[in-house]
């Protein structure tokens, strides 16, 4: 939000200060997208339900995980602690009680809620593509 408003204030300085010299007024740079605020997504996220009836998912090593949603790069986690991002880890997925076992990178890992215990969002980018199924 800084960010935004430093932005309209150069333009308005830059309009200022051409209008007093008496040239003709120079054009606003346009504002920049930031990359936090650019979509990023590489695929479409969808609902767990989107998939089958039940969605399990278990981070090898580390803890159950809750799904929050999943496309084919990725999927989003809620985990009982926080884990290190940049970290490859070894995810298995269980749809309708098919497996996929599925590398990831943690992208990001987040304090979501405090009460009644910390639970974090997980961000995991899958090392490959993965094509998953459509609900029947």
């Amino acid at each position: 939000m800084l960010e935004a408003a430093s932005d309209d204030l150069d333009a308005l300085f830059l309009e200022l200060e051409a209008r007093s010299s008496g040239t003709v007024a120079a054009m606003a740079p346009t504002p920049q997208v930031s990359e936090s605020a650019a979509e990023r997504r590489l695929a479409p996220r969808r609902e767990p339900d989107q998939f089958g009836r039940e969605v399990k998912l278990t981070v090898r090593g580390a803890a159950e995980a809750t799904t929050i949603n999943l496309s084919e790069t990725g999927i989003l986690a809620e985990t009982t602690s926080r884990l290190l991002p940049g970290t490859v880890v070894d995810l298995l997925l269980q749809i309708d009680g098919v497996r996929y076992l599925l590398r990831a990178t943690i992208v990001r890992s987040v304090v979501h809620s405090l009460s009644p215990r910390p639970i974090f969002r997980t961000a995991f980018r899958f090392v490959e593509s993965t094509k998953l199924p459509e609900r029947h």
